[in-house]
């Protein structure tokens, strides 16, 4: 078999038509699921009573069953059950599926990262004073935020990635765009390595923009100490001042 490259090159801007497409679907899925993420993550860690098994067998279900099962039900499964998901399109379908998907990964990444801080920096704020809220917004989340900000880009790269499945839904993103024209030419293997390219390209982009944004989170953090809300004092201080209280 012969690679003709000048074919391939061609080819570029006609299945590039469609990048967008990708990029709007994994961006959706990205929000959707991330909210969702946070909701479930904090649920876990606080450890509220009478949920935490439910969200157990979200978690399990979503990470334990492949992604293209998961549209096909949704898209499909549940048209056939209630009739009322048969307005439902492919699209719709996708970004929900892949929400929800994404979301059982992230809220693991995000319960792990908050997890990953330590607790005596939390009983130091209580002990100074501050409220549960005011400890996770100025204690917890900066420091979980670096911690996060890597595993949760390898979740939206998954979601990019993920979302070549869904023009099994019938939804025209970047890879219905290379099924379609190597149906057309039947050169399938210059049209696939195209496509294989973009998908990097794109990938490589996302974790260029994860480096610079995590170089970023450390600057502010060696910088800049975690303050309380209109005070002066860092959490190095905070655990001092909670040593001193348990001495006294």
């Amino acid at each position: 078999m012969k690679f003709d490259i000048k074919f391939a090159i061609e080819k570029i801007p006609m299945i590039s038509r469609y990048i967008g497409n990708t990029i709007y679907l994994s961006v959706l899925a990205m929000i959707f699921g991330f909210i969702l993420a946070v909701v479930i993550a904090l649920l876990r860690y606080y450890k509220v009573k009478g949920i935490q098994r439910l969200l157990q067998f979200y978690v399990d279900f979503f990470r334990g069953t492949p992604l293209v099962a998961q549209l096909f039900f949704l898209y499909y499964g549940l048209a056939a059950a209630l009739p009322v998901f048969t307005r439902m399109d492919g699209f719709t379908a996708a970004v929900i599926g892949m929400s929800l998907n994404g979301a059982a990964y992230m809220s693991e990444n995000l319960r792990a990262a908050l997890s990953a801080v330590d607790r005596t920096q939390t009983e130091a704020g209580l002990a100074c004073g501050m409220r549960h809220l005011q400890v996770m917004r100025y204690i917890v989340l900066p420091q979980s935020a670096r911690i996060a900000v890597p595993t949760i880009t390898n979740d939206f790269i998954n979601l990019v990635k993920g979302s070549s499945m869904a023009f099994v839904l019938g939804v025209r993103e970047l890879m219905a765009q290379t099924s379609i024209v190597g149906a057309v030419s039947y050169k399938y293997f210059e049209c696939y390595m195209d496509v294989i390219i973009l998908y990097f390209l794109l990938n490589k982009l996302i974790h260029l923009g994860e480096k610079a944004l995590e170089s970023y989170l450390r600057v502010v953090s060696e910088s800049n100490c975690i303050e309380k809300k209109n005070s002066g004092f860092c959490v190095s201080d905070l655990e001092k001042k909670r040593t001193e209280k348990q001495r006294a």
